[in-house]
């Protein structure tokens, strides 16, 4: 990210990217949830969260692969539950439902691990499935020692893993350090797998939307994810009531409320706690930030900062609230 900020942190429509991953695992229902950070990311993590009493923060001190990173956890969460989900708190696009599908999977099959996995016309960077010639799963296999015609292969890993908790724990463990890099993966455990138990072993779940696995390692690929889910946000407003006349112009942070029969008109930016409430008609070009609005409001051509405005208020055009409540 050529950032101070650590990658997980930088913000997606006003949360920290990490955020989104933990709203699947609220969604879930699991019943201990363990994020494994750098130290110096907890504190500053973990204030920006409401507490949750089954979440708790396992620092990694040496990165050495997502294995390891697994393992920092055990002491946290293995008492808890006769599966583990492992997900990356760079892929912010991930759906609950997919989640629960792989979940799901792995238990119906009796598998010891089960592999959420994508589709993709342009696969480049990723790890392939292999599936034999009945669909069961072979193996994951990396590009850089795939054949060219593993490198073919359009159904990709998407970094998500559910296993067996018995199984796992030992195994992880056990696991020797890759022989190319020296540091420890998790999918290194779908080989172990399989040579233990056969191709039944380990079992696979595409999406239905790539996107999903869309991981973030820079500014670009931050600013791709950060459309989609600002594109979830508004068709959830849209669908809630709210007109957006022009969603290419609108930016709603996810923290946003907005009642029905409001109209947001383009060139609108709403951030933070704002509350608008309902039959409003707001904008266009206005900038709202921990702003709230009461019903039947107008606003034109405003910036409104941290201030509440009572329900039939008039603002505009070319006016700045700040910090004030301005009476009926």
């Amino acid at each position: 990210m050529r950032s101070a900020l650590p990658k997980v942190l930088h913000p997606i429509c006003g949360r920290p990217m990490l955020s989104y991953i933990l709203d699947v695992a609220g969604a879930l229902d699991a019943a201990a949830i363990s994020v494994v950070l750098a130290p110096a990311t907890i504190a500053t993590f973990a204030a920006q969260l409401p507490p949750d009493p089954r979440r708790s923060y396992t620092a990694q001190h040496e990165r050495r692969g997502t294995g390891h990173a697994a393992l920092q956890a055990r002491s946290a969460i293995e008492t808890h539950g006769a599966e583990v989900l492992v997900m990356l708190g760079d892929t912010p696009l991930l759906q609950a439902e997919s989640t629960r599908r792989i979940v799901e999977a792995r238990r119906a099959a009796g598998a010891l691990v089960g592999i959420l996995s994508f589709h993709t016309a342009t696969p480049t960077g990723y790890g392939r499935i292999v599936r034999d010639t009945v669909g069961r799963v072979l193996g994951i296999v990396e590009e850089r020692a795939a054949t060219a015609e593993q490198r073919a292969i359009g159904e990709c890993n998407s970094g998500v893993l559910c296993f067996e908790a018995g199984w796992m724990w030992p195994a992880l463990a056990d696991l020797p350090p890759n022989p190319a890099s020296g540091e420890y993966y998790l999918t290194d455990l779908v080989e172990r797998a399989i040579s233990e138990r056969g191709p039944g072993a380990v079992v696979a779940v595409a999406v239905t939307d790539e996107r999903e696995a869309w991981g973030v390692n820079d500014r670009a690929q931050l600013a791709a994810a950060s459309a989609v889910v600002q594109a979830r946000i508004l068709e959830q407003h849209m669908r809630a009531g709210v007109t957006i006349v022009n969603p290419a112009t609108t930016t709603i942070d996810y923290s946003v409320t907005i009642g029905p029969d409001t109209i947001i008109q383009p060139g609108c930016v709403l951030r933070g706690a704002t509350q608008i409430g309902c039959g409003c008609d707001i904008g266009p070009h206005t900038t709202l930030i921990d702003a709230r609005v009461g019903d039947q409001a107008r606003l034109r051509y405003a910036v409104v900062e941290a201030a509440n405005l009572p329900a039939a208020a008039d603002i505009g055009p070319f006016a700045h609230v700040a910090g004030a409540e301005l009476p009926y």
